[in-house]
């Protein structure tokens, strides 16, 4: 018994001491910005805003706490430039804007092919990207919306 106390105690401080505070942090969701005009009201990205380059594709979006939601994906994605979204069904343009405006399947807009059209113009630079963007975008039921003065800014 008198062995097992010592083992205990060291083991009880290597485990209490090991959990420090130098572990990586989460990126703070609050530390980019999204806004744009919706159909001609303001919208801001209160919640939270993010940014995600992978495998040739940037995506941004930005929320709020009313389950509202901005999206735009950028496929092919090569760096600062003028991309389109959506277009003719056509093109085969897999880049899009999204607007979600509630929990509802018929509250979600899209610009993918054939629904909408418009574009986004990025800047990367050190890390970030922020850009600009507008497009249209129809919901399930065929209505449209118009995004338009569309901006962001975050860390990737």
């Amino acid at each position: 018994m008198k062995k097992i106390f010592p083992l205990f105690a060291i083991a009880s401080a290597l485990l209490f001491t090991s959990c420090g505070s130098d572990d990586p942090q989460p990126a703070n969701p609050l530390s980019g910005t999204m806004s744009a005009d919706i159909d001609g009201s303001s919208w801001t990205a209160s919640l939270a805003v993010q940014a995600v380059k992978a495998g040739g594709t940037l995506q941004v979006s930005g929320s709020d706490n009313g389950a509202k939601q901005l999206n735009v994906t950028i496929m092919n994605y090569t760096g600062s430039g003028t991309y389109t979204l959506g277009g003719p069904a056509t093109s085969g343009n897999g880049s899009n804007g999204r607007w979600t405006a509630g929990l509802n399947s018929n509250q979600t807009y899209s610009s993918m092919v054939g629904q909408g059209e418009g574009t986004c113009t990025v800047t990367e630079s050190g890390g970030n990207v922020e850009g600009t963007f507008q497009f249209t975008a129809k919901n399930t039921d065929g209505v449209q919306v118009n995004v338009t003065n569309g901006k962001f800014k975050s860390k990737i």
